[in-house]
């Protein structure tokens, strides 16, 4: 029905849209009075003819686009397409790297597997790091909230992505990724000393 009341807006039938659309791919009409349909559109300036060709007019490539647009499929991927294989056992190897119980802000560390699969979609999808580069800086990460007893450490889920402003989402998962794919070393601190005499 979304089709039909956006071509009727404009006082369309589905066999003007229809012609309309072969114009545009330069492609053979069947099954429509051809000569009927084209007097309508031209009637009502959504083509013009020039040297004989038929070209569409501004509003034509507009509403083509618009209705274009409501319909792209978009490909259901598979867990697996998105994160691989052995996803789950990933997801399962990820969830063991944070500790038992609740963080100091009251959260569980560990999360349900279903959230975790949903972010890490996101994540992967997002993103090109590799399992490894993950569970690496995701150990690092943990390594670095241990020595404070996990104070204002982020948990399983949220470490890989948080809502930010609005609808938009961040990825602390990214930045370590990021640092342990240059090669960087994250044990080193480089913080300024003050030298006493």
């Amino acid at each position: 029905m979304l089709f039909f009341n956006l071509i009727l807006k404009d006082s369309l039938s589905p066999n003007q849209f229809y012609l309309l659309s072969s114009i545009n791919q330069s492609i053979a009409t069947i099954n429509i009075n051809l000569h009927q349909e084209l007097r309508k559109l031209i009637d009502d300036e959504w083509i013009e003819l020039t040297d004989k060709v038929y070209v569409l007019q501004p509003k034509a490539h507009t509403l083509i686009n618009k209705v274009n647009s409501y319909f792209k499929l978009q490909k259901n991927k598979t867990n697996m397409q998105i994160m691989g294989n052995d996803f789950s056992a990933n997801i399962n190897t990820y969830v063991m790297l944070f500790p038992k119980g609740k963080l100091p802000s009251g959260k569980p560390a560990r999360c349900d597997k279903k959230n975790l699969e949903t972010n890490f979609r996101w994540f992967f999808d997002n993103y090109s790091y590799s399992w490894d580069i993950v569970l690496k800086a995701t150990s690092h990460y943990i390594d670095e909230y241990e020595k404070t007893n996990y104070l204002y450490m982020r948990t399983s889920q949220y470490f890989i992505r948080k809502k930010e402003d609005g609808s938009n989402f961040a990825s602390e998962m990214a930045n370590y990724c990021s640092i342990i794919e240059s090669g960087d070393d994250l044990s080193s601190t480089n913080h300024f000393k003050e030298n006493v005499v």
